[in-house]
């Protein structure tokens, strides 16, 4: 019975410690748009193609997002990678997106649950102080719904540190 107790205390106070330090420090993906895990935040130094950042959710899918569900309320950013930056090229054709003819996925019509979805993506080049943000996952809401973001929008680089 101690030793279940003793278990017990140790889990809530590193619970607690890893919950402060998470939002400082830390961020835990267990959304199958990213690889799930425990990523380590970092200062952004230069944003480039590959780059796995933290932003906050784009103001024009806010209420997508928490209406149909497809995140929690209390969560507030979003994390997705770097797929282009200023000068590269989107297209769009029949669905598909290309990053400078390189086609990147298709973009939905309609959520898993036949719901309409709105595609924001703007064809031509990025301009300066854009970036385009993809997540890994088939159904990731990423750029393909919310368009380009100004760099100013996000937060912070990640470094994958544990993978679930």
């Amino acid at each position: 019975m101690r030793k279940k107790i003793g278990i017990l205390i140790t889990f809530l106070l590193l619970y607690l410690f890893v919950k402060e330090l998470s939002y400082r420090y830390f961020v835990l993906n267990l959304s199958p748009s990213m690889q799930k895990g425990i990523y380590l935040l970092k200062e952004i130094d230069e944003l480039k193609k590959g780059d796995v950042v933290v932003l906050n959710i784009p103001s024009n899918i806010k209420e997508i997002l928490y209406s149909r569900g497809y995140l929690p309320k209390n969560i507030k950013t979003l994390l997705k990678e770097v797929v282009a930056v200023e000068g590269d090229c989107v297209e769009v054709d029949h669905n598909k997106l290309y990053i400078n003819g390189e086609f990147k996925g298709d973009i939905a019509e309609v959520d898993l649950k036949g719901r309409k979805l709105v595609s924001f993506v703007k064809a031509g080049v990025l301009k300066s102080g854009e970036v385009f943000l993809l997540g890994r996952g088939k159904n990731s809401f990423d750029s393909r719904y919310f368009g380009a973001v100004e760099k100013s929008e996000i937060l912070k680089k990640t470094i994958l540190i544990k993978e679930f």
